[in-house]
C-alpha cells in the first residue's frame, strides 16, 4: 500500500504581506458593496453604482476594466460569499506564495478572474438560447470565484501527495482535491441561479490554475520551447547566453577624435637593465 504522503495539521497558515493585502482588499471591497447595495444610497442607485465594477458581457466593450474589477465584489446579501472566499485563500494561499512569490501570486489571481469572465463570455457567444449560457448579459457577473479555482487547483497540482482537512475533517490529498474542485464547478452547471460569477467562469479558472501555476508553468514551458526551436531554426551552436539573450552583438568601436592605442616601449626590467650600478656597494643592500 502506499503511504500517505505529509499531512496538513490544524497549525493555521502564515500569509505572507502580499496575501494579506490580497484579503485585505477583498474584504474591504466586500464591506463596501454591501454598504452601497443596502444603505448608502442603496435602493436603486446603490446596485446601479456596483455594475461600474461588475462585469456586463454586453458592455464589456465599453467597460473593459470589469474584467478585473467583478472579482474584487462579492454577494452583499450573503455573508458566506465572502467568509468562504477569505477562507479558501487563507489555506490555500501561503503555499503559493512561497512558490511563486507576490508579485506573480497577484498576477496569477487577476490573470483567473479575466480567464473566468472570458470563458464567460464566450459561452455567451454561442447559438444556445438557455439562461445559463447568457447570465451575464441579463444580470452581471461578480465574485472571486474564478481566483478561489484557480488557487485550489494551483495548489493540488503542486501537492499532489500531500493531504489536507477538507472541511476540517475529510482528509483528502491534493490529487483527490484536484478532481473534487472540478466537481464542485461542475455542481455549479445544476445551481447557476446561486452563483454570482456565472456558471462557466470557474471553469476559466481551472484552466488558468493548470496555465499558469508551476515551476515553470505550462505557458512558460510552451514559450521556452518555442524559442529553444527558434533558435535552433537560426543555426548555430546554442549556449546559455543564446538562450536567455545574451548573445545580442556587440557595439562597434567608437570612432571619434580619440587617439589610437599604442604600445609604449620600457618598463621596470628595462629601466633596471640600463642603470648603471653605483660605485658604492652599500647602495646594493
Amino acid at each position: 500500500m502506499r503511504e500517505p504522503g505529509p499531512v496538513m495539521t490544524m497549525a493555521f497558515p502564515r500569509p505572507g504581506r502580499t496575501l494579506k493585502a490580497v484579503m485585505a482588499t477583498l474584504a474591504v471591497f466586500s464591506v463596501a458593496g454591501a454598504i452601497v447595495h443596502n444603505w448608502l444610497p442603496g435602493g436603486a442607485e446603490g446596485p446601479a453604482l456596483l455594475r461600474w465594477l461588475q462585469s456586463d458581457l454586453g458592455k464589456l466593450g465599453t467597460r473593459p476594466w470589469t474584467l478585473v474589477t467583478s472579482g474584487l465584489l462579492t454577494n452583499p446579501n450573503a455573508l458566506t460569499h465572502i467568509l468562504f472566499s477569505l477562507l479558501g485563500l487563507f489555506f490555500f494561499g501561503p503555499d503559493l506564495e512561497k512558490r511563486m512569490g507576490g508579485p506573480r501570486l497577484v498576477r496569477f489571481l487577476l490573470l483567473s478572474v479575466v480567464a473566468g469572465n472570458l470563458v464567460a463570455f464566450l459561452v455567451h457567444l454561442l447559438p444556445v438560447g438557455h439562461l445559463i449560457f447568457h447570465k451575464g448579459y441579463f444580470v452581471p457577473l461578480y465574485g472571486p470565484g474564478a481566483a478561489l479555482a484557480a488557487t485550489t487547483i494551483a495548489w493540488s497540482r503542486e501537492n499532489t501527495t500531500s493531504q489536507v482537512r477538507l472541511f476540517f475533517f475529510l482528509p483528502v490529498s491534493g490529487r483527490m482535491l484536484f478532481w473534487i474542485t472540478i466537481g464542485f464547478c461542475v455542481l455549479g452547471l445544476a445551481y447557476y441561479h446561486d452563483v454570482p460569477e456565472g456558471a462557466f467562469a470557474p471553469f476559466g479558472g481551472v484552466a488558468a490554475g493548470m496555465a499558469f501555476a508551476g515551476s515553470p508553468s505550462p505557458m512558460r514551458a510552451l514559450y521556452l520551447r518555442i524559442k529553444l526551436a527558434f533558435l535552433r531554426r537560426r543555426g548555430g551552436t546554442l549556449t546559455v547566453e543564446s538562450i536567455t539573450g545574451g548573445d545580442r552583438p556587440r557595439a562597434p568601436k567608437r570612432s571619434g577624435k580619440s587617439p589610437p592605442l599604442r604600445v609604449v616601449m620600457g618598463g621596470l626590467d628595462d629601466d633596471l637593465k640600463n642603470r648603471k650600478p653605483p660605485k658604492d656597494k652599500r647602495f646594493l643592500n
